[in-house]
């Protein structure tokens, strides 16, 4: 089973993007810099968010090691995303990807996304399900795993 940190996915991600509009023709728009700006602060909030949740409730924020999970937060942020500590690293890499515009940056949210799913939320979820039952299944059917 892979066991990669999503935030060292995020930052392989944009580096990778970086060295791609190295070697890459770039793709200007208007407004590109303020857009991406706008978009990463608002991922940075999304991300600290729900850390500082996890904190209060004095539960675990790490994702390789989410079985020491000890209670069930879905209070807050939690009550639009089931994943907004996901959420906010894919805006991370989405504000990357419109700032260095290229055929690769654009895919590599894309890429994200279908990594995240298949190899950490998918493993969190059944975890969750075996650990909380009822309650996370109640959580689960009325709250959308990203937004």
């Amino acid at each position: 089973m892979i066991k990669i940190p999503p935030p060292l996915i995020v930052l392989i991600l944009v580096i990778s993007i970086f060295f791609s509009s190295k070697k890459i023709d770039l793709i200007h728009i208007p407004f590109q810099l303020p857009i991406s700006i706008f978009i990463l602060s608002i991922g940075i909030l999304i991300f600290i968010n729900p850390v500082l949740q996890f904190i209060k409730s004095k539960t675990t924020i790490n994702p390789i090691k989410f079985e020491e999970t000890n209670k069930l937060v879905t209070s807050g942020i939690f009550e639009h995303s089931r994943n907004p500590m996901y959420l906010g690293m894919l805006m991370i890499i989405i504000s990357t990807s419109i700032f260095y515009l290229n055929i690769y940056s654009i895919l590599t949210p894309f890429l994200f996304i279908l990594w995240i799913n298949k190899f950490q939320i998918k493993r969190e979820e059944v975890f969750l399900t075996k650990k909380f039952g009822k309650e996370y299944l109640s959580y689960k059917n009325k709250t959308r795993r990203w937004i």
